[in-house]
């Protein structure tokens, strides 16, 4: 009988060492943005060009600057991935000097021509704004926008804010869709 009490006897160890741990205070609740309204044609199945994709996907935005958007069934090991600081990508952009309309144009032909290669974990290097006017970057909600909501969104499956050896908040981990 006394077996069936210490079938783990790693159990007393492990209470012993993290018994005292408790969650950060003060950590950032996400707030998740709601997708597009359906009445904007967003899910309606419509396929053209620079239109948005037939899923839009959900946009999830923490306080402490993290941003991240995934179509809705996609698995939890893939976002664990985006923000693995040992992730490999195969192909980047750097969009640094580009015009918000330039970068969308240059997004899509980027992920167009990776996913049609066969890649699918990229970077997309938006830069932090330091040496905008007024020294704050817009690129960076722009190119999420369009991730999410245009035309290059057909060929995202999830993105997230890069690890920070990948950049941080001034670049952007994409996977991508493995099939149109």
């Amino acid at each position: 009988m006394g077996e069936s009490r210490n079938k783990n006897p790693d159990r007393g160890d492990f209470k012993r060492v993290f018994g005292d741990v408790r969650p950060l205070r003060g950590k950032a609740a996400k707030r998740v943005v709601p997708t597009p309204d359906a009445s904007l044609g967003i899910g309606s199945g419509r396929r053209s060009l620079g239109r948005a994709p037939a899923e839009a996907l959900v946009v999830e935005r923490e306080g402490n600057g993290i941003i991240s958007g995934r179509r809705p069934k996609t698995h939890a090991s893939i976002l664990d991935r985006l923000e693995d600081p040992t992730l490999e990508v195969e192909a980047e952009v750097d969009l640094h000097g580009f015009k918000a309309r330039e970068a969308d144009r240059e997004v899509l032909r980027f992920l167009a021509s990776s996913q049609r290669s066969g890649k699918r974990w990229v970077r997309i290097i938006v830069g932090k704004g330091l040496h905008s006017k007024d020294g704050k970057g817009t690129l960076r909600d722009h190119v999420v926008s369009a991730l999410s909501e245009r035309g290059p969104a057909r060929y995202v499956l999830a993105f997230r804010t890069a690890p920070q050896r990948l950049g941080g908040t001034g670049a952007l981990t994409v996977r991508l869709v493995d099939r149109l």
